[in-house]
């Protein structure tokens, strides 16, 4: 009995030009083509993979280079010849073209796989055409191919299991830097641990300290050994479990001089303290002696109210002089000596009366008259006229002493309508005295000569900025150098 199967697959035209299946005879194998006087036929038939179950698939290509139409058939012979049933498929081959079709067969349940050929009918010959046995690797090896999968997947689970339960230092903290002796908190976690602990070493591996944690997660209480000098320590905590061990470690600094026996304080002492003169006008230097080992330290000058109206440094040889300041009325202040030495630090203190100086009674600092100066004329500058007796009402401010260092010095405190007397402590190559505001601005102003002991600016009168400063300008090289005085005008 003959059972006709239609074609599963489409039929794929090759063109001819294409030489994938057209090779030089003696490369194909006997049978496969056919010499006929119009041209040439080739045919090829073979197992390939792609069958699933009990089906096995099969490729069949032809080449017709004849102007004929070629007839192929392809069948499965069974294997029982009492049965004499095939099942086949029939393609027809248009002529100078080529074909190219899967044939899909049936396979028994038991025994050998059938025996599946193809014959090509042309016009006057026939070819047959053995495909040989079916593919089986397919199976095989995606068979293969699946055990592999899952003994790498089993492996996969296997390791992420083995990970999750191996011991683990999870995290570690700690200061970067603590004191000598002082204890200070180390917080830990652990995963999957059976014991721990964790231990303190210096940067040789000797071990100072250590201990055992019972918990997977929490903080311990340490304290590094005091030493001299500044010391790096590694905190490390060590986890053990079935799957192996793990440890993690941190940096810590103890810093020197925290518990380090402390030197004895140097003793310090501020004895012998006294005044040249318990009572001074304003504007008069207050002498200041005392007796003092301290190196280094202050002398000042404080109201009633604490605000510093004076201030100088420790002497070491016990002689400070502070400067008076002016006041309307008299008051009672006191000098305090400060002296420090490290981190001792003593202080002594005496009363002092500073009385009120009355520029416009004309009475100087030291209680004697003041000199009346004029003012004169912008750029006069005369020695003379802070010296000298002139008529006047209004006197001008006493001077300071000259402290040797100062390009400049003048009373801190000048009065509207009196002249204010500069007093030059240096002379520099060309010395300009001057009165400027807060903008910066010129007001009054004199060229020094160099042999001016001092130079007096003009009175000043009616409103004028709030700030005011005597401003000494010279040259320094190619360049200028400023020095400044500033004043209350009252």
């Amino acid at each position: 009995m003959v059972e006709r199967v239609a074609p599963k697959a489409p039929l794929s035209v090759w063109r001819p030009a294409l030489p994938v299946r057209y090779v030089p005879p003696t490369a194909l194998h006997p049978g496969s083509l056919l010499e006929l006087p119009l041209g040439e036929i080739a045919g090829e038939f073979h197992a390939i993979a792609g069958g699933k179950g009990r089906h096995a698939a099969y490729e069949l290509l032809v080449a017709n280079d004849t102007p004929r139409p070629v007839a192929s058939f392809a069948y499965a012979a069974e294997q029982s010849t009492s049965r004499g049933r095939i099942t086949w498929n029939a393609i027809l081959v248009p002529p100078y073209s080529a074909i190219a079709i899967e044939i899909d067969v049936v396979l028994p349940r038991r025994g050998a796989p059938p025996r599946v050929l193809a014959e090509l009918h042309a016009e006057d010959a026939k070819l047959t055409l053995d495909a040989g046995p079916p593919h089986r690797y397919s199976h095989a090896l995606a068979h293969r191919a699946t055990l592999l999968f899952a003994a790498l997947l089993l492996l996969v689970v296997g390791g992420v299991s083995i990970a999750k339960a191996q011991a683990q230092v999870i995290a570690l903290a700690a200061p970067e830097t603590v004191r000598g002796g002082a204890p200070f908190t180390v917080a830990y976690a652990l995963g999957q641990a059976d014991a721990a602990r964790y231990t303190v070493e210096t940067a040789d591996g000797l071990e100072v300290g250590g201990g055992q944690l019972n918990d997977r997660s929490g903080a311990f209480a340490i304290s590094l050994p005091v030493k001299a000098v500044s010391t790096g320590y590694d905190v490390r905590v060590y986890a053990r479990g079935r799957f192996g061990a793990d440890a993690r470690s941190v940096h810590v600094v103890a810093l020197a001089g925290a518990s380090a026996a402390p030197k004895p304080a140097r003793a310090v002492r501020v004895s012998g303290l006294s005044l040249g003169n318990e009572t001074v006008h304003g504007g008069d230097p207050i002498t200041v002696n005392y007796t003092t080992s301290a190196p280094t330290g202050y002398v000042r000058l404080i109201d009633e109210i604490g605000t510093v109206r004076a201030e100088a440094l420790l002497n070491p040889h016990g002689r400070s002089i502070l400067q008076a300041p002016y006041v309307d009325v008299d008051q009672d202040l006191r000098v305090v000596v400060d002296a420090e030495a490290g981190a001792a630090r003593s202080e002594a203190e005496v009363p002092v009366r500073i009385l009120a100086a009355n520029p416009a009674l004309g009475l100087a600092a030291n209680g004697q008259p003041l000199v009346a100066v004029p003012a004169l004329e912008p750029g006069a500058a005369s020695n003379a006229a802070a010296s000298s007796s002139v008529s006047g009402t209004t006197a001008a401010a006493p001077l300071p002493a000259d402290d040797g260092h100062s390009i400049i010095a003048l009373a801190p405190v000048q009065y509207k309508g009196a002249p204010i007397v500069v007093r030059i402590g240096q002379h520099e190559p060309g010395l300009r005295v001057a009165i400027m505001g807060d903008s910066g601005d010129e007001i009054e102003g004199v060229d020094v000569g160099p042999g001016d002991a001092s130079v007096v600016l003009p009175a000043l009168g009616g409103p004028q900025p709030s700030r005011l400063s005597v401003v000494a300008t010279y040259a320094k090289g190619f360049g200028q150098e400023t020095f400044i005085r500033p004043f209350t005008l009252r």
